[in-house]
Formats: structure tokens, sequence, C-alpha cells
């Protein structure tokens, strides 16, 4: 059993000998069947809400340019 731990490395040490130009980091995630239904239905959910919202807004500008057209005493019953 490791008692005690000890590490020498030192990252300075390296840029320092190597001089590299760029450092890169990649982090590899696999994403499963569950995360992307969960995604999928979350992305369904918000545009619903926005169809929503955006149905009832170009309604009620609607109803109000056919008000504005349409004088009230000249409405016609069919």
């Amino acid at each position: 059993m490791v008692e005690e731990y000890q590490s020498n490395l030192s990252y300075e040490k390296y840029y320092n000998e190597c001089s590299p130009l760029s450092c890169q980091y990649s982090n590899m995630i696999s994403h499963d069947a569950t995360e992307a239904i969960i995604s999928l239905i979350s992305l369904y959910g918000g545009l619903f809400i926005i169809t929503n919202c955006l149905a009832v807004i170009i309604v009620k500008i609607y109803q109000r340019l056919i008000r504005r057209i349409t004088p009230e005493g000249t409405e016609q019953n069919t």
C-alpha cells in the first residue's frame, strides 16, 4: 500500500525546456442515447413555447390591422 505519494513533475521546467508554441486540451465525452432523447424533448418544448407566443402576437397584430382597415360602422354581416 502506498503511504505517501510524491510527484516531482514540474510543468514550468517542461515549458521552459520544450517551449511549445501552443497548448491543447481535449476532453473526450461520449454521449449516450438518454442524453440525446432529453435534448430533443427540450428542444421541441422550447420551440413549441416560442411558436405559441409568436402566434398570439401575430394574431393580435392582424386583428389590429383589420380594425384599422374596416371602420366599425361599415361592417357587413354575412
